[in-house]
């Protein structure tokens, strides 16, 4: 053992050594968890463990150690959790069946881990409810004329918000205002993969286009979110759109909110009847 200094003021070598070598390890984990990089997360995190068991650690190091690997591990989780979620989503709407049923069952593994860890009751329902969109979520159905479907076999374009795309699970409310080439619409309905445009045929866009639309919500700075087209009914005056694997993560926060936000206003409606 090297001791440095004298009297009181002495240093113990060991002891700086290894809390130094504890924090270096958490902040590894944090940018694991940040990433998210689940293996990497857990290694680390088991190597501050290792190093909180060293006979030389100083107890109230130790607790404050093992309170911060607990809150990464939550966040690691957390954030993995909506990861293969997205993944899932992005699967289901390629048609990929059997990688969006491998991503949902990945999110649910990290899901019951980050609940385990103290997630809270807000990160609880949101979950759930996405975990339920994406379940949902199916491919894509064109009504329009195909190869295989003339145009004078096609059935007439009903105006049911299922029939723009099959599966996810949308809302009606709150309407939000979309713009879309340089002009405003307004929703019919959205959802945490697309959403469906009233009163919306603007020149120089159609089916299977990229581009880009902003969402202008009441009281939130505009939400820029690179989009395809799916279709366009001319007769309904009706644009359907999903949203890009490009899209960044504020988009997904912000229709999880949204989402949220209705579960709430749902419960206290139940709670006050």
């Amino acid at each position: 053992m090297s001791r440095v200094g004298l009297g009181d003021g002495a240093v113990d070598e060991e002891v700086e050594r290894l809390k130094l070598d504890c924090q270096h390890e958490l902040n590894q984990m944090r940018l694991a968890a940040l990433a998210p990089n689940i293996k990497a997360m857990e290694e680390r995190a088991q190597r501050v463990l290792a190093l909180t068991r060293k006979p030389r650690m100083p107890v109230d190091v130790n607790l404050d150690a093992l309170h911060e690997l607990k809150q990464l591990e939550l966040l690691g989780y957390q954030k993995a959790t909506d990861h293969a979620l997205r993944k899932g989503i992005a699967y289901a709407l390629e048609n990929k069946t059997a990688e969006k049923l491998r991503a949902i069952a990945v999110a649910r593994s990290f899901f019951a881990k980050a609940l385990a860890r103290g997630a809270t009751e807000e990160f609880k329902k949101a979950t759930e409810m996405t975990l339920e969109s994406a379940s949902l979520t199916g491919e894509v159905r064109s009504d329009g004329p195909t190869r295989a479907k003339p145009a004078e076999e096609t059935p007439q374009m009903v105006a049911r918000a299922k029939n723009e795309q099959r599966g996810a699970k949308r809302f009606a409310e709150p309407v939000l205002a979309v713009t879309v080439a340089s002009a405003t619409f307004q929703t019919i309905n959205w959802s945490i993969s697309g959403m469906l445009l009233a009163e919306c045929c603007p020149a120089g866009i159609e089916p299977g286009m990229e581009t880009n639309i902003t969402v202008l919500a009441p009281q939130r700075p505009p939400l820029l979110i690179p989009s395809r087209i799916v279709k366009i009914d001319g007769d309904q005056r009706r644009t359907a759109l999903t949203y890009s694997e490009q899209s960044p993560p504020e988009v997904w926060a912000f229709f999880k909110k949204l989402i949220l936000s209705k579960a709430q206003t749902a419960a206290s409606a139940t709670a006050s009847s």
